[in-house]
């Protein structure tokens, strides 16, 4: 969309002037009727659809607008991914989650395609498109939703995130929201040396995942990782067995050591981590 085409009519400019001025660059429709209080309910709706029409605006869903910059192409334009996570939830608690966090802490070698949010509440649809980025919202219980942090993204904004420990425990529990689980050995492998292992222990006996504890404890011993929370590990396993990563056949040799049929061979978590 070409900038001439972005009209600002006078009703426009009232609109735009009085969420800047607040520091906002998001707003709901009731928000919008508040701004505009002499205006109609149904004039308002169609100033929102005009302007969304011109590129001024960009609908992120029932009721919620983002401020497209003047300069910027309408056609495309789209804020950081992580920001636009904020005005898609509806009603809920939400962090960044999965492969997404181990992006914000700098733990994959990967681009990630797809925007992983994880919520408090169902949202339906569970998936959403915008601008060709898919937004996936996964939904936690309470006993899951903890371990969260506001980390900054760039010099100016914040997200809510799973902390780096949470994250690890979250992508162990359902590795293939997280590319599998030589993704998950590998962000394990990078961070060993941040992670607190005495705070992972204590948030995989939170979770309350008896195949996080035997996934985590397999993946440590396989990747040399020497940590005193082996031996917890090991009284959380159960005599069940899991298997190592979700999005693989359940098949494999059985590893009776931590409760993992292994339906990944050891040879090659460690040729991916090495590459």
């Amino acid at each position: 969309m070409d900038i001439k085409d972005k009209y600002i009519s006078k009703q426009s400019g009232r609109l735009l002037s009085y969420f800047i001025q607040m520091g906002k660059d998001r707003f709901t429709y009731k928000e919008a009727f508040s701004a505009l209080t002499d205006s109609k309910e149904g004039a308002i709706k169609q100033l929102l659809s005009d302007m969304t029409r011109r590129g001024l605006l960009l609908r992120l869903r029932k009721g919620m607008y983002q401020i497209i910059p003047y300069e910027q192409d309408a056609t495309n334009y789209l804020p950081n991914w992580h920001l636009t996570a904020a005005g898609l939830v509806k009603d809920a608690d939400y962090y960044i989650g999965y492969y997404s966090a181990l992006q914000i802490h700098q733990l994959i070698t990967q681009p990630s395609l797809k925007e992983q949010v994880v919520v408090s509440k169902q949202q339906w649809p569970s998936t959403t498109i915008l601008k060709n980025v898919t937004f996936q919202f996964i939904y936690h219980n309470p006993t899951h939703f903890f371990g969260v942090k506001k980390i900054w993204i760039d010099n100016h904004h914040q997200v809510p995130c799973s902390d780096l420990e949470k994250t690890i425990v979250d992508c162990l529990f359902k590795p293939n929201y997280a590319g599998g689980i030589t993704e998950v050995a590998k962000a394990i492998q990078m961070a060993k040396n941040r992670i607190q292992f005495d705070k992972l222990l204590v948030y995989v006996i939170q979770f309350r995942s008896k195949a996080v504890a035997k996934r985590l404890g397999f993946l440590l011993e396989v990747l040399d990782i020497a940590t005193p929370i082996i031996e917890s590990l090991q009284q959380q396993k159960s005599s069940s067995y899991v298997v190592l990563d979700t999005e693989l056949p359940d098949a494999g040799p059985f590893v009776s050591r931590w409760g993992i049929r292994q339906n990944l061979d050891t040879a090659t978590i460690k040729s991916a981590i090495a590459t």
